[in-house]
């Protein structure tokens, strides 16, 4: 999610979030499957198959990628720790930007979110790149 802090935050921030879950949830509910499929093999005394073995891997592995992808999608929705709202405060003491766009958050009703935090972390990391001399 990209978030600029020179602007106004989004107003449909949460717009995808919904849709992430159920993604995410549904290859975690594949990766489930094959587990079950394997405790099932292992507890009926099933004969061993190439094909079961095959199927419940692919089960287990393939939806792996997509369901990290996913989640770190998520993730990006989470309210943030003690510790970075109290780092936030600190970025909007020293920076009015940050104050500024921190001030707009809560004027829309919400807390800051971990993919803003990591916007404004982003931001002072390149403010302090660029304000350096070079030479």
């Amino acid at each position: 999610m990209k978030i600029d802090i020179t602007r106004e935050p989004p107003a449909d921030i949460f717009r995808n979030r919904g849709r992430y879950i159920r993604i995410a949830g549904a290859f975690l509910a594949l990766s489930i499957g094959g587990v079950l499929l394997v405790v099932y093999a292992v507890l009926s005394g099933t004969q061993q198959s190439e094909t079961m073995e095959t199927i419940a891997l692919a089960l287990i592995v393939a939806p792996a990628l997509p369901f990290f992808y996913f989640g770190e999608k998520v993730q990006a929705y989470k309210r943030l720790s003690e510790g970075q709202a109290k780092e936030l405060a600190d970025l909007g003491r020293r920076h009015p930007e940050i104050k500024a766009y921190c001030l707009l958050v809560a004027q829309a009703g919400r807390p800051p979110i971990l993919a803003e935090f990591e916007a404004c972390q982003t931001w002072v990391e390149e403010a302090t790149h660029q304000a350096r001399p070079k030479g």
